[in-house]
Order: structure tokens, then sequence, then C-alpha cells
């Protein structure tokens, strides 16, 4: 089957949704489809690669001209299944990759009148890029959690038939169990050896909640440390260190004792399934919709993103951690095999 899989950018290490579009190209292209990634870059080899370039400065004109150079290429070539992940049509199967800017506009800011908010440019142009998408769209929307169901349901009236539920990937060939018989040599290289280490990972810092997880710290009552990867590499402060951007994080989850991610809004953070994968439990707030695949009090808590929730929560979870075989296990059905089958399941 020809199949053409959108992105603006596709390849690891640029992103979540970015990676989630490498891996699901890669795995089709290995069931034996004919792929074609339609995106502005990429960097991910076998697979054809059409380039529909993003033009001009601002979200505005970037938005807008990659929307139109796709819909130029999908004039121009035919495929038999054309897969979305961005705000772009028409599609036969748009996945929501990106934060629903119909929930973001209100939650993702710390100031002004989300109303007010939505009458400038650059929003009005990114919540018609959004519906006119979905409109778009000829077969099913795919929603990476319930979470995300839920918020297509109530900002756009979608029936409940139309939007389905698939889970994300996660690529056990890295993220496994495999780097913790190595745990006490790693905890040496980080420094962390008779600490209890707590891992952020993200850099969009503000949304992912960085702010609340350095609020808990130094109310620990373990002598306990942050380690913060992704972002900017900043000089490391009393029980903080900054790490910046970290290639290979499946070593953190493998030396660190929890992943703490308190999002203000994830339609489905990939981290949570990596740490989970790699043995390492994890606390998330229940913005996440990858809180889903958490087991309350056995493989991590889903919490309210306030301090106090989150200090509780971590502070339980320290002093009784689950096994890393129990969170292994509890995701190992989440291979991109069985993402992929879901996918072509609902042709």
């Amino acid at each position: 089957m020809k199949i053409a899989l959108v992105r603006q950018r596709v390849g690891w290490g640029l992103g979540g949704a970015e990676n989630y579009a490498a891996s699901c190209a890669r795995e089709l292209a290995r069931q034996g489809h004919e792929v074609t990634v339609i995106a502005d870059y990429c960097n991910l080899p076998g697979v054809r690669f059409l380039r529909a370039p993003v033009l001009g400065r601002g979200s505005v004109a970037k938005n807008l001209s990659f929307f139109l150079m796709v819909r130029r290429l999908l004039e121009r070539e035919k495929f038999d299944l054309v897969y979305t992940c961005a705000r772009t049509g028409p599609s036969d199967f748009l996945r929501v990759s990106d934060p629903l800017h119909a929930v973001w506009i209100k939650l993702g800011y710390r100031y002004g009148n989300p109303r007010l908010r939505a009458l400038r440019l650059r929003h009005r142009t990114i919540l018609w890029l959004e519906k006119k998408s979905l409109q778009e769209v000829r077969r099913a929307v795919i929603a990476n959690s319930n979470l995300v169901k839920g918020q297509l349901q109530e900002a756009y009236g979608l029936d409940s038939g139309r939007v389905k539920v698939l889970y994300n990937g996660v690529d056990f060939r890295r993220f496994n169990l495999g780097l913790r018989r190595r745990r006490r040599e790693l905890r040496k290289e980080y420094r962390i050896v008779g600490k209890k280490a707590l891992l952020f990972v993200g850099s969009d810092w503000w949304r992912k909640g960085l702010d609340l997880a350095l609020k808990i710290v130094p109310k620990l009552a373990h002598d306990s440390l942050l380690l913060v990867a992704g972002g900017r590499a900043r000089r490391a402060r009393k029980n903080v260190r900054y790490l910046g951007n970290v290639r290979d994080v499946e070593r953190l989850y493998a030396a660190a004792d929890a992943l703490v991610l308190p999002t203000r809004y994830d339609p489905f953070a990939n981290v949570v399934l990596e740490a989970l994968a790699c043995g390492l439990p994890v606390v998330t707030s229940r913005f996440n919709g990858a809180a889903e695949v958490v087991r309350q009090g056995e493989t991590g808590f889903v919490v309210e993103n306030t301090p106090e929730s989150l200090l509780r929560a971590v502070s339980g979870l320290l002093a009784s951690p689950p096994s890393s075989e129990t969170c292994h296990r509890s995701v190992a059905h989440l291979t991109w095999e069985n993402h992929v089958k879901g996918l072509l399941s609902l042709l």
C-alpha cells in the first residue's frame, strides 16, 4: 500500500511527535508498505521523502505555508492512504500529535484572558488550521489518549465513533531493562550515589511543570536531587542539575529513582512510556494522556499538578518503590508493531 505520512519535521531527537512519526514510518516500511514522508525536514533513512517547505518568518507564515505546500503535493501525488500527524489535510486519518490548541489556549498561559488571546492572528490561524484539518478527515481522527478524545468531542463536537484512541508505541530495542544491570556504574557516572534522584525530561519547562517539581525537592525527607534533561543547560544549584539536551536519555532512566512530570497539559508524553519500559516508576499529572498507562500505586502515581499532591506522591514512591520488572511489564504490549497493526485495523 502506498502511504503518505505528514509531519513538519520527522526524525529522532527532534521531539516526541517527530519521534512518533519516524517510528511509525519505519514500522510501516518494515511491514512492506511503500512509505512517503511529506515534511519540511526528515532525517529518516530508507523511506521516500517529499519536501513541503516551510516559508517565511513567524508562526502564521510557517504554519500556513506548510499547510498549502502539503495540499499541493497531495493533489499532485496519488496515495492509497494519507496519514497526517499535523494540522494539514485532506487525509484519511489525522493523528492529534500536538496539544489541541482549542484546549491549550485556555490552559497554557500564565496570564491574560483566553477569549482576548484567541483574537490574536497567530491563535486564529492555528485554530482555523486545526478545525479545517479535522473537517477534512475522510475516515477517522486518532487520539493518543482518552483525555484527548474527550477534548475533541467537547471542543469540536466530534462523534465518539469518529475518534479512535490508539496509544503510542515504544522502541523496546532502546528502552528496556538491559541498562539497569549497569545501574550502579551509571549512578557513579552521574554522581548520584547515596541520593534519591528524580528525573524531569522535557524542554517546554513551564508546560511540563518544572516549576512544580523544583518546589518539592527541598521538602523531601530523603537526600534528593532533581536531574533536568532537556532545555537549556544551566549552572547546577543545590539539589538541581540542568543537563541540557540529552541524546541517550535511556541511561538516565536506568540511573534515576523516579520520573517526575507534573505537566499542565500533554496529549501523551512519550517519556512516561520510555521510563516505564526501562523499569522506572512515574509520577505525573492527570492532565497527561499518558497517565492512562500508569497503574496507580503499582507503577507510579497520577496526581493533581499542585506541589502538595506531587510531594505526597513522590515521597510515597521513594519510600516504597515498585520493582523495575513490574513497571516494564505494564507497558510490554505497547510495541510499535502492535501500534501499526492497530492503525491498519482501522482501514
